[in-house]
């Protein structure tokens, strides 16, 4: 049975390289972590502080991000007969409720910080603010090559990304606070971080509630492929469908086809995978072909639910 699940497990490519490139991108950002949380501290600088915060939910995530990959390379079975993909759904949206904590904390201190300003060293706040530009930029090209692969790491490239404009606004506070000395623009700068977490964090929540939801891939044109499907000789009418995400770039579909005739079910079960998994990339493909006979006795059947009732599903095929 196990050998059985094990054919249908996707492959990801370069997954040992992923696997260094997290532990690389750890390493980088808990060096700009503790870097920025000495210059913060030395300067009086709350923007660097809050910058050292986001610094640390990033690599809070990318060391959820280690796990997920090592847990979702585990085989398929037949109770997870999809494999372990959706552990790095669940890690991306427990990140993204993390980083929402993170983030309206900075909001919180620099709300106070406004109104009991302190001086802040405006070149002590330059020196680690560009250490923190040069580690950032490190630190996105390591992920930069596997960010469409996998959602966690996308999330990961995402911080980093932030984090660099981040880390620049601070820079340029610095210069401004340099010149003028005012104080206030350390945690109007704080402020502006906040809410750049916050986007961000919004976007990998809603991506992992909707895989969670299994709502059709944003990136499919449902209409488009089912007119594919619609033009193979044999198939007389598409009865159901369900296209879903297993977890970022690996997507599953079934079918419900009616057909006219059903010795030509081997060609339109062919033809069907291959159009699904060639033209759109569907990794998990099931069809199932039914003449009309057939049709009108599956719709007559009733289902038990788990109180030992029934109900019946005539009438339910909502996909048509």
């Amino acid at each position: 049975m196990d050998d059985f699940f094990q054919l249908h497990h996707v492959e990801r490519s370069q997954e040992k390289g992923l696997k260094r490139s997290i532990l690389l991108a750890i390493f980088v950002s808990l060096i700009i972590f503790f870097v920025e949380l000495f210059g913060g501290i030395q300067s009086g600088s709350i923007a660097l502080l809050a910058d050292a915060g986001h610094i640390i939910t990033d690599a809070v995530a990318l060391f959820l991000s280690l796990i997920a990959v090592i847990v979702a390379a585990q085989k398929p079975n037949s109770t997870f007969s999809f494999g372990f993909y959706r552990i790095e759904i669940l890690t991306a949206l427990v990140n993204s409720i993390l980083i929402f904590g993170i983030s309206f904390y900075i909001f919180y201190e620099a709300i106070e910080r406004f109104q009991n300003q302190k001086e802040v060293l405006s070149f002590q706040m330059f020196l680690y603010s560009s250490s923190g530009i040069v580690l950032n930029l490190i630190s996105a090209w390591i992920l930069f090559r596997f960010s469409n692969e996998n959602i966690n790491i996308k999330s990961a490239y995402i911080h980093v990304i932030s984090d660099l404009l981040a880390t620049t606004g601070v820079l340029i506070g610095s210069v401004l606070i340099y010149f003028t000395n005012w104080n206030w623009i350390d945690p109007l700068i704080s402020v502006l971080i906040s809410i750049l977490i916050l986007r961000s964090a919004w976007g990998i929540f809603k991506e992992s509630v909707s895989v969670l939801l299994e709502s059709s891939p944003p990136s499919f044109d449902i209409p488009h492929i089912l007119e594919h499907i619609r033009k193979i000789k044999g198939i007389h009418q598409i009865l159901d469908y369900h296209f879903w995400a297993i977890t970022r770039g690996i997507h599953a579909c079934t079918l419900r086809v009616s057909v006219t005739d059903l010795q030509k079910t081997s060609d339109i079960v062919f033809e069907s995978n291959q159009i699904l998994k060639s033209e759109f990339g569907i990794d998990f493909v099931t069809i199932q072909c039914e003449e009309s006979e057939l049709t009108k006795k599956l719709q007559e059947l009733t289902v038990k639910d788990t109180h030992g009732a029934t109900h019946s599903h005539h009438g339910h095929h909502h996909h048509h």
